[in-house]
């Protein structure tokens, strides 16, 4: 066992996983395990037919019966719990749940560490080919329609302020009653927009059984990748990879949720170009007479 080996940690982690599995591995098998444990950080990033190479395996079938024998059942899946891990292990308290008798400083310090671990590990589980898909759908719809409750109601007025800026077509109403009746009357071109940590949400899962939403697109900002809703999903952005912490996940996966909102939101500033100033300029003009002073932006 080489020395990664001996120092994964023992946390029940893919790296720990692995470390207990070594043993019975093959020799490929042993190679990218030393290579994972060795460059975590170059191992989360790589693509399958990257890591393939760097481990100097002769086909990414190793890989997958790799990634089999620690008990998961896709590549992405590994990879996610993989970043999520990495990033558990480089900030101090970023596992550890608020507790009744923390000081002021400890709630502070744990809040912000995990807030800052998660952020990480999302800039490895979000797909740069998702973001492109999502952008692709929000420019080819006529009408933008999001649902969401509860807190995840708060996200869908963010970023209905932020597409409409940008001028698009959006509409959110806290209603589900409201929300079902404009899916029983699709118009051509309409994308519907769903927020729910859980993917489980009844109200949204029932307005996806309206039997003409078929022919409405859905993009949706989840935090399980095999939830109802992802799996009926046109295109899906993860926003949160587990939930162990009772009180700080519940925060902090609306701080990813809005990460997310504003990096659609950039993404399709540059995307539309120049227009954008002439989206945008109308709202802050409109914006700077809000102020106690219009000179003040």
């Amino acid at each position: 066992m080489t020395p990664e080996m001996k120092n994964a940690s023992p946390d029940g982690s893919v790296f720990s996983m692995i470390r207990e599995h070594y043993d019975e591995m093959t020799l490929a098998q042993k190679r990218l395990a030393d290579y994972i444990l060795k460059n975590p950080d170059e191992a989360v990033q790589a693509s399958i037919s990257e890591l393939t190479q760097k481990a100097s395996l002769k086909s990414e079938a190793s890989i997958v019966r790799f990634y089999r024998t620690l008990g998961f059942t896709g590549f992405r899946d590994f990879k996610i719990q993989m970043a999520q891990d990495q990033a558990s292990r480089t900030f101090y308290h970023s596992t550890e749940d608020l507790k009744k008798d923390d000081s002021m400083h400890d709630v502070r310090v744990k809040f912000f560490s995990t807030s800052i671990s998660c952020l990480a590990a999302s800039i490895e589980v979000q797909s740069d080919a998702d973001y492109e898909k999502a952008m692709s759908m929000i420019c080819d719809a006529r009408r933008i329609i999001l649902t969401g409750f509860g807190a995840s109601a708060a996200l869908c007025y963010y970023m209905l302020f932020r597409l409409t800026e940008l001028g698009f077509n959006c509409m959110f109403f806290p209603d589900p009653h409201i929300t079902a009746a404009m899916l029983a009357q699709p118009l051509a071109g309409d994308l519907l927009i769903c927020i729910s940590v859980s993917g489980e949400t009844v109200d949204i899962i029932k307005q996806l059984d309206i039997p003409t939403r078929d022919s409405i697109s859905i993009l949706s900002l989840t935090g399980q990748l095999d939830s109802t809703l992802a799996k009926r999903s046109d295109c899906v952005l993860p926003t949160l990879l587990k939930e162990d912490n009772v009180l700080t996940d519940a925060m902090t996966t609306r701080l990813v949720q809005m990460c997310t909102i504003d990096t659609l939101y950039s993404m399709l500033s540059i995307h539309i170009g120049n227009d954008a100033f002439w989206r945008l300029s109308p709202t802050r003009e409109v914006f700077s007479g809000t102020k106690l002073s219009g000179e003040r932006r």
